[in-house]
């Protein structure tokens, strides 16, 4: 399940579209940090919390090397007023699952070593109170609508309910649209981003396989400023 009002959008189903061809070509270090994160996600679960994760960057297009970071979204159970998005990084149990993922997920379950850039954290009783309260301006919802919409999920039975709620909401869902769509344009307008597209050619390209030039062309085009403002 996706929210459909956002992954229709022309500019994300673009971005996905791209994302599929690369997944296409997807490596073996990708697809065991996949397995990583269930892994985790299955150890908390087992405890009666629940945690899930949304992933960016390389893990997100299938294109992870040895040494790529992983980009992480950590979705949380928490008290309505005790994680929020301005200070979850003080957050007990926040700082509790972050350092048991590093040294459970990254130590123990994985074949090699490596970074974990944790870029946000969502927590759950927040989101649920926004969608049910309708709060057009909460940030937390402009997030969540703009990971899900384009990141790779995991234990995503967590996350249907919310996505849901929100489908269930046209209205809600229109109100949140333009504020997400500025955040996709900020992403797309970013040199990081631009790089990161170069990087996965680079990649496909070295592991033998063609990138055919209608695919250049696309993605040539979803990175030009001139087509973005045409969106």
């Amino acid at each position: 399940m996706s929210i459909v009002r956002f992954i229709n959008h022309p500019l994300i189903k673009e971005f996905n579209g791209l994302k599929l061809f690369f997944r296409k070509h997807e490596t073996n270090v990708s697809k065991e940090r996949i397995q990583d994160f269930r892994n985790f996600a299955d150890m908390i679960n087992s405890s009666g919390d629940q945690v899930a994760f949304d992933l960016l960057g390389s893990v997100n297009f299938g294109q992870a090397e040895k040494y790529s970071d992983a980009d992480v979204i950590m979705y949380l159970d928490g008290d309505l007023e005790e994680i929020d998005e301005s200070s979850y990084e003080n957050n007990a149990k926040y700082k509790m699952y972050k350092e048991l993922l590093m040294n459970n997920l990254v130590f123990k379950y994985a074949k090699e070593t490596y970074k974990v850039e944790f870029v946000d954290c969502i927590n759950l009783r927040r989101l649920e109170h926004d969608i049910q309260n309708e709060n057009y301006s909460s940030f937390t919802l402009t997030k969540f609508g703009f990971y899900r919409s384009i990141c790779r999920g995991i234990n995503r039975k967590v996350l249907r309910k919310y996505e849901r709620m929100l489908n269930a909401r046209p209205d809600l869902c229109a109100g949140l649209e333009e504020a997400l769509v500025e955040c996709f344009s900020g992403l797309v307008n970013s040199s990081r981003h631009s790089y990161s597209f170069k990087k996965y050619m680079e990649r496909v390209a070295f592991s033998g396989s063609q990138i055919p030039p209608s695919v250049v062309n696309k993605i040539n085009s979803y990175l030009s400023l001139d087509s973005l403002k045409n969106r």
